[in-house]
């Protein structure tokens, strides 16, 4: 049994889509379980949905028309039973008149609550679902389609930033499944979102459908989790950034997890966690290219001369720095700052600390509120605060590479002899990564210097 992913950019227009059921409906003889990300875009649009309808109910119906056309093309498209096209049509005019509900309910209300947010943006993937099961039956295809808060996906925590309560999940959803997989019939699953214990829809998070995936994967203890994206998998670098970046066709887990965290925005970052635990392997395939190798990840660690598999880095990163008469020193600050910031839902990337300043590696959105947040607990040992936007995050990521002597010295002097200054340096944190911090104008000569260093 194997699960397959599919992500948004490869439902975009109906020949995307028409390779997507090509490639359920005739690779491999396995039993299988989709799971489905919303139309590429859709997301995005939700969120504008959610701001337009804070202001005024002016622009509701005209949002919601947007949907209503973007999936009727879908349909029209790759549909071809006159009374299957209608029948869908029919499930994305109900899931519609659900949304449209909960827009006016906002503009009348002048709010949006956590919970009502994450039901308007887990809509992309509930009317997505039905679009694709309409398409597999038009082809002869058993499938069935089904919300993941509805069929026993547990998560815990924010709302906006779901944990998988994998215990819970793999209690409920086999029982859920195998009646429609004897059959031979495929589950068409909404990603990106759960349910919480007390019955409320809760989100993982952008890219979270790959997460979706990997915790449907553990559950229902599958060989293989594939996931179709628009791309041939991992590579050496960002094509954006490398024009020649090379494919890398096996990861081990903790290189995917590692290229994930620091900006390979291929895979979600926790996508790894589920499938290490029943040692599932992944693949990235390409739906446009469905033949090429792609990218495994599992759990062999395989070295390569070289040792650095992929240079990544990540733009969207500042600095949070405290200063201090020995801060360093200070018993419990750590603590203190650590919780004030959770409890907000600021996710912190790293902590770099030293005698008299301590750096919190945040995302740039959660600057300004984390400066707040710290100002406001009043702790007297604390000089300044300083917040630094202009910088990025620059790692390098094998197997071997803390092991490996000259290794770092290699990757330095490619960025000094470009120009670069490396203001804070991590090593040792991973063993399979290394970053440092550069400033944000820097980005492009560093990730080609090094990637010329150790792929050229």
């Amino acid at each position: 049994m194997i699960t397959l992913k599919i992500g948004g950019s490869s439902l975009r227009d109906t020949e995307s889509l028409n390779r997507v059921v090509d490639i359920i409906s005739t690779r491999t003889s396995l039993k299988k379980i989709v799971v489905l990300s919303a139309v590429k875009g859709v997301t995005d649009h939700l969120f504008k949905s959610i701001d337009e309808a804070l202001k005024n109910d002016r622009q509701i119906n005209g949002l919601l028309e947007y949907l209503r056309l973007l999936h009727r093309e879908l349909v029209v498209g790759c549909i071809q039973t006159v009374s299957l096209r209608h029948q869908t049509m029919d499930e994305i005019e109900y899931l519609l008149s659900r949304l449209e509900k909960l827009l006016f309910g906002i503009t009348f209300t002048g709010e949006c609550t956590p919970k009502t947010r994450e039901l308007v943006i887990s809509s992309g993937e509930r009317i997505a679902v039905q679009v694709l099961t309409g398409c597999l039956q038009d082809r002869g295809v058993s499938a069935v389609p089904m919300d993941a808060d509805k069929i026993g996906i547990y998560a815990t925590g924010e709302f906006g930033n779901g944990n998988a309560d994998l215990i819970t999940t793999a209690k409920y959803l086999p029982a859920f499944l195998k009646p429609y997989l004897n059959r031979n019939s495929i589950p068409v699953i909404t990603g990106f979102f759960a349910r919480t214990h007390d019955n409320h829809t809760i989100t993982f998070g952008r890219g979270g459908t790959d997460y979706s995936a990997a915790i449907v994967a553990y559950a229902m203890d599958c060989s293989e989790l594939q996931i179709w994206k628009d791309v041939d998998g991992f590579l050496t670098a960002s094509p954006g950034l490398v024009s020649n970046a090379k494919p890398i066709e096996h990861l081990a887990y903790e290189e995917a997890a590692e290229l994930a965290y620091f900006g390979a925005e291929i895979l979600h970052p926790r996508t790894v966690e589920p499938l290490t635990k029943k040692n599932i392997r992944a693949v990235i395939k390409n739906t446009f290219e469905p033949d090429a190798v792609g990218t495994l990840i599992g759990a062999e660690k395989k070295q390569d001369k070289d040792v650095i598999k992929s240079v990544t880095c990540n733009s969207n990163i500042g600095v949070l720095r405290i200063y201090g008469a020995a801060i360093g020193q200070q018993v419990g600050f750590l603590k203190g700052v650590v919780s004030a910031l959770s409890e907000n839902n600021i996710n912190i990337m790293s902590v770099i600390t030293a005698q008299t300043d301590v750096n919190f590696l945040l995302s740039k959105s959660d600057l300004a509120r984390g400066k707040l947040l710290i100002d406001s607990l009043k702790i007297p040992y604390i000089d300044s605060i300083e917040t630094i936007k202009d910088i990025a995050v620059v790692a390098v990521v094998g197997v071997g590479l803390v092991e490996t002597k000259g290794l770092a010295a290699r990757v330095f002097t490619s960025v000094a002899e470009v120009g670069t200054n490396v203001e804070m340096i991590v090593s040792g944190a991973s063993k399979v990564a290394q970053y440092f911090i550069i400033k944000l104008k820097d980005v492009e000569k560093t990730v080609r210097a090094i990637h010329r260093e150790f792929f050229s």
